[in-house]
């Protein structure tokens, strides 16, 4: 778009002054934070004697591990299967939908007595949360000029970085005061009350229809959007045939499995691994898995302003998964634990880099009346496929004796997710 001086200076003006898009967004990743809790609450309940021994599931390692791959696999569905919902209903009410289902789904966990019950809940969180986050892209992409998203997608996408940071202290000193049954209400009336902004509008389908943003500021992001293709195109496809031919979308979705593998692989597998092959005692090991998702919070927010910086988004997302696919190789086969965990917190806070940028493709490639089904395809496949990854690297671990052969999955992962953004950005993304 070309801006003439005057114009420029005016824009800039108005971006000084009005920022109600960054409240809106600040208040999408708080709600992002209460989601993550809902959400790995589990893991802390899997070291909960009280919990396993009201529940039968001591010894029971099986049904534990089901907790946690039922909910990936309902969630990954839902993104897809929720699209009409997101389509008919719109961004705010389908949010406002999934989180209360999550919310009393959590709510209902405080009062379960069986393994059944619990494995519910689980199932009602995982169709709450699937409906709930494709939306979130849709968002960003209405309400920020594409200068903007990169930051706009990290600004609430660290929620979850921060939510994994607090999870395990939290519910780990609620279990111990309280009780486990508040480790499901307490999260669930922390969501309900964290919905408060989509109920007063904070949050709104697009800055057109928001009763508190200026005129200003919604001009300003309608300008650019209008000129970025944000706008919807009446002669665009608008379903999933579109997306099924569509090449860079799926080069796309390979980009961010290979994120999701490295994330969902690392989160199952680095505490045993460093406490049996690196041996740290067990306060060693949460300290340094906690520090390595501090240094993704600063990762996650740091790529977020080197996308908007970048012309060319997919190079960011390149250089970063070959970072995180060396550094990963290095956890495996560096012979001192120290540069292990060195290696392994380079890895966890380069692989945010990814995030933001992956998205802000997206948001770059679809147009408005797309961004539904895009976002649903692309998180719900992607989150199907990687959610194999935990299991994959457990496998491997197995027939090998070793840890090597599993985080060398995760390298050929990553790798495999550079090659995708390298032909992406053949393609001019």
């Amino acid at each position: 778009m070309i801006i003439c001086k005057e114009d420029e200076i005016l824009l800039k003006h108005i971006v000084s002054r009005n920022k109600f898009r960054f409240l809106m967004i600040i208040s999408t990743s708080l709600l992002w934070i209460v989601i993550y809790l809902m959400r790995v609450n589990i893991g802390a309940l899997l070291v909960d004697v009280n919990f396993l021994q009201d529940l039968g599931l001591q010894g029971k390692n099986a049904q534990q591990g089901l907790l946690m791959t039922v909910f990936l696999i309902v969630y990954s569905l839902a993104n897809m299967v929720a699209i009409p919902v997101s389509n008919r209903l719109g961004p705010r009410r389908a949010i406002l939908l999934g989180v209360l289902i999550a919310a009393l789904a959590m709510l209902a966990g405080g009062w379960a007595a069986s393994f059944a019950a619990i494995l519910t809940v689980r199932v009602l969180l995982g169709v709450g949360n699937g409906i709930h986050f494709p939306n979130m892209s849709i968002l960003v992409k209405r309400w920020f000029p594409p200068h903007e998203r990169g930051l706009a997608n990290s600004l609430y996408g660290v929620g979850g970085c921060i939510g994994m940071v607090i999870a395990f202290p939290l519910f780990s000193s609620i279990n111990t005061r309280l009780g486990w049954e508040y480790s499901f209400i307490i999260p669930g009336l922390l969501a309900l009350l964290v919905t408060l902004p989509l109920w007063l509008r904070w949050i709104s389908d697009s800055p057109q229809d928001n009763p508190y943003i200026s005129a200003a500021e919604a001009a300003y992001i309608h300008s650019y959007n209008q000129e970025s293709g944000g706008d919807s195109d009446e002669s665009e496809p608008s379903g999933l045939k579109y997306l099924l031919g569509n090449g860079s979308f799926w080069l796309l979705c390979l980009a961010y499995t290979a994120f999701l593998s490295s994330w969902w692989g690392l989160l199952t597998w680095m505490p045993q691994y460093l406490v049996e092959a690196r041996h740290f005692d067990l306060q060693g090991t949460a300290s340094n898995v906690t520090l390595a998702y501090i240094v993704s919070t600063i990762g996650i927010l740091t790529g977020g302003r080197l996308v908007d910086r970048s012309s060319r988004r997919s190079r960011i997302a390149a250089m970063s998964l070959l970072v995180v696919a060396f550094a990963t190789l290095g956890v495996a086969i560096v012979p001192s634990a120290f540069w292990a965990v060195i290696f392994m917190i380079v890895a966890v806070g380069i692989n945010e880099f990814v995030y933001p940028a992956v998205w802000s493709l997206l948001q770059s490639l679809l147009t408005d009346r797309m961004m539904a089904a895009g976002s649903g395809t692309m998180s719900g496949v992607s989150n199907l496929l990687s959610a194999l990854s935990p299991l994959a690297i457990g496998w491997l671990i197995q027939i090998s004796g070793s840890y090597v052969l599993g985080l060398l999955f995760l390298v050929s992962m990553s790798a495999l997710g550079a090659v995708s953004c390298m032909l992406l950005y053949r393609k001019g993304y």
